[in-house]
């Protein structure tokens, strides 16, 4: 069967919809509990207004034969069986909505020439009869009441009452699915309109979980209670801003004016070193201090890169060429050789096809280097690292002590170093920068288990 085009893009649009309402659980719940309440209130109103009209008409034509039965028992009693059957013969032949009959064992007395297999009165059982005043074959619901030496057959022509009911009947099935239909189009409405501020509140949630601090949430001009909540959100949004950047210009602001009497105090330590040098004397305390003042020197500098990187993240001003991935990788892997062939450490690449992406590629090589350096130094001696490219990122793998849970947050926080690594060279800041170049590129990056060791997915957006 061919559909039409139009109908396969409803079926789409109502699909699509539905998958999305379905993952929105709160707003199906309330979608779920108005439509259960309509339908509700519309069932209710069906039953009493069904009560009032069809019920009452079949009670009242229940009352009526009721009234029959006990007005011919009470006849049979006071008169005599002629007089009885004479007045029931001209009553069943008066009565025209209700069809009456006397049977006995010699004669049959009203409308029925033979009587049906009928239940006692009052429960009623329909069958066929032959209408005069119609013309036609027609159904009627009867009973049957002994009475005296034979039994009284009362029966009345409710096909219009049967026809009524069934009409009845379809226009409640019609108003049930109206009011379903009604349902699904407000929870369509409803899902439609709270859904799109929820997944406003929910994109600026992301976007500040990935650093872009001055995201903020859309207030509408309905100054309804989601405004409020957006007007508060922003609020605090721009007072952490203010905090971090608060923190951050402090930080910036002393490596910045540190670094210049420094790099004055490394030239007097290096002119002291040629001095000494030309005497023949040590110098094996100057180099030490000019070592660790090339540490500090180093620190300050990728704290104010650390903070270039974020502003660009922030400005989005970073002019990104397409970067094959894949060449990137192998660079750093070659640079870094020497190091790990030194620590009889084994690099094992899986490079199925290129990766091209747009970015920069000096900062995407400083990243997967600093991975791969961090994996080198970490992962020991004999260690097993593995790059694997992915269709949209790459991992690096090695099988060293790896990262408890509850660290894997905190060592992209700057200067923060685990404890068991401050034996090992380095300033808490590798990570950090790593995350921030990622970050550039719009990505993501994750510290998973590798068991043993540690596994770093990096993941670009499309």
């Amino acid at each position: 069967m061919v559909f039409p085009p139009f109908l396969k893009q409803y079926v789409a649009l109502v699909t699509a919809w539905w998958n999305r309402v379905k993952s929105a659980h709160s707003v199906w719940r309330l979608t779920r509990l108005y439509t259960g309440l309509l339908l509700s209130v519309v069932a209710i109103l069906l039953v009493v207004l069904y009560q009032l009209s069809i019920g009452q008409m079949n009670r009242q034509q229940q009352l009526q034969m009721a009234n029959i039965i006990a007005q011919q028992t009470l006849l049979a009693e006071q008169l005599t069986t002629t007089q009885f059957v004479e007045q029931f013969e001209l009553q069943a032949h008066s009565s025209r909505q209700y069809i009456l009959s006397y049977q006995t064992e010699q004669q049959s007395i009203g409308r029925l020439s033979e009587a049906p297999t009928l239940p006692q009165c009052p429960s009623l059982s329909r069958f066929p009869i032959w209408l005069d005043q119609y013309d036609e074959i027609r159904l009627v619901s009867g009973c049957a009441q002994p009475l005296g030496s034979g039994t009284l057959i009362v029966a009345v022509d409710d096909e219009s009452l049967y026809e009524l009911k069934a009409q009845f009947i379809s226009a409640s099935a019609i108003a049930l699915c109206l009011a379903i239909l009604l349902g699904l189009i407000t929870g369509l409405i409803f899902s439609v309109r709270v859904l799109k501020r929820i997944n406003g509140f929910n994109q600026v949630a992301l976007q500040v979980e990935a650093g872009h601090l001055s995201a903020r949430v859309a207030i509408s001009e309905q100054n309804d209670e989601y405004d409020h909540m957006a007007s508060h959100i922003n609020t605090m949004l721009s007072q952490l801003q203010h905090s971090f950047e608060t923190i951050a210009g402090i930080t910036d602001a002393i490596a910045h004016d540190l670094r210049t009497p420094l790099s004055h105090l490394r030239q007097q330590i290096e002119s002291e070193i040629l001095d000494k040098q030309l005497e023949n004397l040590p110098t094996e305390q100057l180099e030490s201090m000019l070592q660790k003042l090339d540490e500090i020197l180093f620190t300050f500098s990728s704290m104010l890169e650390l903070t270039r990187l974020q502003q660009q993240r922030e400005d989005n001003s970073q002019n990104f060429t397409n970067v094959n991935l894949q060449q990137v990788i192998i660079d750093a892997v070659d640079l870094i050789e020497p190091i790990t062939e030194n620590k009889h450490q084994f690099i094992a690449l899986q490079l199925p096809s290129p990766l091209f992406i747009q970015g920069d590629a000096t900062l995407l090589f400083r990243a997967v280097y600093n991975l791969l350096e961090n994996a080198s130094k970490y992962a020991g001696d004999n260690a097993q690292i593995e790059v694997r490219l992915t269709p949209n990122g790459f991992t690096i793998k090695d099988n060293g002590p790896g990262i408890c849970d509850s660290e894997k947050e905190k060592v992209f926080q700057r200067l923060y170093r685990i404890e068991k690594s401050r034996g090992v060279a380095g300033f808490g800041l590798g990570l950090t920068l790593v995350k921030a170049i990622i970050q550039l590129h719009n990505g993501t990056i994750e510290l998973l288990d590798n068991n043993p060791g540690l596994t770093v997915q990096i993941t670009f957006a499309n």
